[in-house]
């Protein structure tokens, strides 16, 4: 299922959280909580082993299917988050800092602050699988210490006023 950020902005943009497991932006939710932080990486489109050489230096013996298959267990395992805010700023709302965003959940409708936006996070996955069956996520809001300060669940509709 998809959501559509509507209301006062520019561009109404469509959210499919079915994606956000192949977005490189996403976060272990316990990373998250933990605030840990992944460094900066240097990556090429094609991982080919002479191009990790030249980046990482030459491992005997080659590691890269082993990493790859590490990789693919961990998105089976594990749950993550993804920060609204950069969803939330191309949508471009009009009156941008005063701006109100209303998020539609299970327990009815919350109104927070559009200047708080880095602390949204969409909880999409749990142990690998979807949070939700049709594929929708629950808000969190997590304050700069890592503390969950609030969780709207399963939303439904997210609204700009």
């Amino acid at each position: 299922m998809i959501i559509q950020l509507t209301g006062n902005v520019r561009y109404q943009i469509t959210l499919d959280p079915s994606t956000w497991i192949f977005d490189d932006r996403k976060i272990k939710l316990e990373d998250l909580l933990a605030q840990k932080e992944d460094g900066e990486e240097i990556t090429f489109n094609d991982e080919t082993e002479w191009n990790r050489q030249i980046i990482e230096g030459e491992t005997k013996p080659p590691t890269l299917k082993s990493e790859k298959k590490h990789k693919k267990r961990e998105l089976l395992e594990s749950s993550f988050v993804i920060g609204l805010a950069p969803f939330l700023e191309y949508a471009e709302a009009y009156e941008d800092e005063d701006a109100k965003i209303v998020f539609v959940h299970n327990g009815g409708e919350t109104e927070l602050q559009y200047k708080d936006r880095e602390t949204f996070y969409a909880h999409f996955s749990n142990n690998g699988k979807r949070l939700h069956e049709d594929g929708l996520f629950d808000l969190l809001v997590v304050g700069d210490d890592g503390v969950e300060q609030d969780r709207l669940i399963y939303v439904t509709k997210i609204e700009f006023k």
